[in-house]
């Protein structure tokens, strides 16, 4: 049966874009690339567990990935929303929930869904 969870591929026609968004812009590490640097990227926190794998779809020749939604933490969200601000990027207006979390979002050049939250 199952043993673990490997990873997350995105099939992009915006791989580049897509590298950039998450490697620089939300500062997720780079793990290792398959190929090269828009195509089979993993990028994450901890080698040799789960990690976002961007793949150039025209390149494999693959469908684009439907919309997804990521999860990602943050220690501080007020000072992760200004650092995001200061690079660009439009975010919602953050909310606080009764269930205990702090979050706003946003979304990258795929139009994937992004969340940032801080449990409180």
């Amino acid at each position: 049966m199952i043993t673990e969870y490997y990873c997350t591929n995105i099939f992009s026609e915006k791989a580049q874009e897509l590298v950039v968004f998450y490697r620089d812009i939300l500062e997720i590490p780079f793990i290792r690339t398959d190929v090269d640097d828009s195509n089979g990227v993993y990028l994450g926190f901890i080698e040799n567990a789960p990690t976002l794998c961007i793949w150039d779809c025209k390149a494999i020749h693959a469908q684009p990935t439907g919309y997804q939604s990521f999860v990602f933490q943050t220690e501080n969200l007020d000072a992760t929303m200004v650092c995001l601000k200061e690079k660009g990027v439009t975010l919602s207006d953050p909310i606080r929930y009764d269930w205990g979390t702090y979050e706003v979002r946003l979304k990258d050049p795929d139009k994937n869904e992004v969340v940032i939250v801080e449990f409180t």
